[in-house]
């Protein structure tokens, strides 16, 4: 048998279904698309939310605004829950806290024991 019989038949095979899908496509109406929510245009009244908003109308002025930059860090503070703990400092006068003590003994060397 050859092999080009079943392939023009698979061909058109698929191209008939295509068709198919198509045409029912084509006869379903579209739904018309709903109208966006309207914006709320209710001040807010959360004061944190009217600060927010109040330093998102300053534009690049809000950086440099002490009132935005505190209202800033009360929102994070909300968002992200309590503040990361605070590093301890070490007393011992000379000792530098960026080393990490790792106590003797605590790492063996292979090489030794060979």
């Amino acid at each position: 048998m050859n092999i080009r019989l079943p392939a023009r038949i698979g061909a058109f095979a698929c191209l008939g279904v295509a068709l198919a899908m198509s045409l029912l496509a084509l006869r379903d109406e579209p739904k018309p698309a709903s109208p966006p929510a309207p914006l709320s245009t209710d001040l807010p009244t959360d004061p944190l939310q009217a600060a927010l908003r109040s330093c998102q109308l300053a534009g690049q002025a809000a950086g440099s605004d002490p009132g935005c930059l505190a209202a800033w860090a009360e929102n994070r503070r909300r968002f992200l829950g309590a503040a990361p703990p605070e590093p301890v400092a070490d007393d011992a006068p000379g000792k530098s806290s960026d080393a990490m003590e790792i106590p003797t003994g605590a790492i063996s060397n292979d090489r030794q024991e060979q």
